[in-house]
């Protein structure tokens, strides 16, 4: 399966398509959305999107 995301990366309010995209992650299980404000938050919003998941996890 494949998954999708939008990573916002703003200390501003949410811009349009962060909303259109807000439409798409409540229609679909494999969309993910994540806003991150600072820069030492990248790393760890990368890490937990990314991270391997076992089979019953995936299934």
């Amino acid at each position: 399966m494949r998954y999708y995301s939008y990573i916002e990366i703003t200390r501003r309010a949410h811009q349009t398509l962060w909303r259109e995209y807000e439409h798409l992650q409540a229609t679909f299980d494999n969309f993910a959305m994540q806003h991150i404000r600072d820069q030492e938050d990248i790393y760890p919003v990368f890490r937990e999107l990314f991270q391997k998941q076992s089979a019953n996890q995936s299934a």
